[in-house]
């Protein structure tokens, strides 16, 4: 699976659970691609709008865990995990802004 750059919007976020702070993504308005996630291992995916996602993720695995995306592969509207418990409740903080993320493409 290829690796590509994508535009994203980070934002500073907070865990609600620990308290940390680290960053997540939502969609940019710069590319017209859909954020996807894999559950198992938070790796981030990119798929241009307007394409089925089934029909990319069939018989294919997450490159970094080699789980099965059929299974793990969950669409985001802000994608991100904490760092250090890796729980996904969290509030956002700040500003976003724009930049390139690299991401697998489907």
């Amino acid at each position: 699976m290829e690796l590509k750059n994508v535009f994203v919007k980070k934002k500073s976020l907070t865990c609600r659970t620990c308290e940390t702070e680290f960053y997540g993504y939502t969609e940019s308005e710069k590319d017209s691609v859909t954020l996807y996630e894999c559950e198992d291992c938070t790796a981030i995916f990119s798929l241009p709008k307007g394409q089925s996602v089934d029909e990319h993720v069939k018989g294919k695995s997450c490159p970094d865990c080699a789980a099965p995306l059929e299974e793990t592969l969950v669409e985001k509207t802000q994608a991100g995990s904490c760092p250090m418990c890796e729980d996904r409740d969290y509030y956002g903080t700040g500003e976003a802004e724009d930049v390139e993320l690299e991401t697998y493409a489907l």
